[in-house]
C-alpha cells in the first residue's frame, strides 16, 4: 500500500463496526503489494466469528472503497483481495482526504 495516511483517514470516516474493523485488520495482516489472500474461513476461525459474518464486514469494506475483490487468477483459485485502487497508485482523490 502506497498512501496508508490516506487509507486510514478513509477508513477512520467510514463508519465501520468493530466487527468490520477487525475483518480489515485481518486482512491487512497478510497485505503484500496491495495484495491480501486469507480465505474467509481463516478469518471466521482467528476472530471466532461465523463465515457469515465475515462475508458481510468483505461486502462492507468494497462499498466503503477500502478493498475490491478479484474473482479469478486468485491463490489456489480463490478470490483474492486488493487495497482500493485510490490508495496504491497515483494522486488520491480529495474526497478520501480528512
Amino acid at each position: 500500500m502506497d498512501r496508508p495516511q490516506e487509507f486510514f483517514a478513509h477508513a477512520a470516516k467510514a463508519n465501520l463496526t468493530g466487527e468490520q474493523c477487525r475483518v480489515l485488520f485481518c486482512l491487512l495482516a497478510s497485505e503484500a503489494d496491495g495484495v491480501m489472500g486469507p480465505k474467509q474461513n481463516q478469518i471466521a476461525e482467528e476472530l471466532a466469528i461465523p463465515e457469515s459474518s465475515v462475508s458481510r464486514s468483505v461486502k462492507a469494506l468494497i462499498e466503503a472503497g477500502l478493498i475490491s475483490k478479484k474473482v479469478t487468477g486468485g491463490f489456489d483459485g480463490r478470490p483474492v483481495f486488493h487495497v482500493d485502487k485510490p490508495f496504491c497508485h497515483g494522486p488520491v482523490d480529495s474526497k478520501y482526504l480528512v
